[in-house]
């Protein structure tokens, strides 16, 4: 009888180990993956820091190629943005991945209007709130980096990307 609990209590162990390990394993690979989204955010972010460069290349006549491409880049790295950020939020559930998610989703569509639509004159409408989002952006890319983003800075970032005008 003695050898039969001891029996059990070696494989209640064991099995525990097991979970133990298992868990730490998955929540491991969790944090890694986070690590790694994070990074993309930051990339997407620091891409998107410089937009009002965009209301300087059409004030000085740049051709219509250089700022194209300027646009068509802005495009990507907040599409990078937006699915990096939407699989943050996935994993943590936290609001202000949220934000970055739909704010960049709305910079993706701005800009994806823009080149499609070569409207120069909507790059011309937003120049005053472009400086105020290249400035909200490199506040959220800051802030991810350091580890402190806040739900201000992204509902802030959030509310200025809903003001484009097309």
């Amino acid at each position: 009888m003695k050898h039969v609990t001891s029996l059990i209590l070696v494989l209640l162990l064991i099995v525990s180990g097991s979970f133990g390990y298992a868990y730490h394993q998955k929540s491991t690979e969790a944090e890694d993956a986070k690590s790694g989204l994070l990074s993309v955010s930051n990339v997407a972010l620091f891409c998107l820091t410089d937009m009002d460069a965009l209301v300087t290349m059409v004030e000085n006549n740049v051709s219509d190629s250089v700022i194209r491409e300027r646009v068509s880049r802005y495009t990507f790295c907040a599409l990078m943005l937006s699915e990096a950020s939407a699989s943050l939020y996935d994993a943590t559930g936290e609001k202000i991945y949220w934000d970055v998610h739909v704010a960049s989703t709305n910079l993706a569509d701005f800009f994806n209007h823009v080149r499609n639509q070569y409207s120069w004159e909507d790059i011309e409408r937003n120049a005053d709130l472009f400086e105020e989002l290249g400035e909200a952006i490199f506040q959220v890319y800051d802030a991810l980096g350091k580890g402190n983003l806040t739900e201000t800075q992204t509902e802030r970032l959030l509310n200025l990307t809903e003001s484009l005008s097309w």
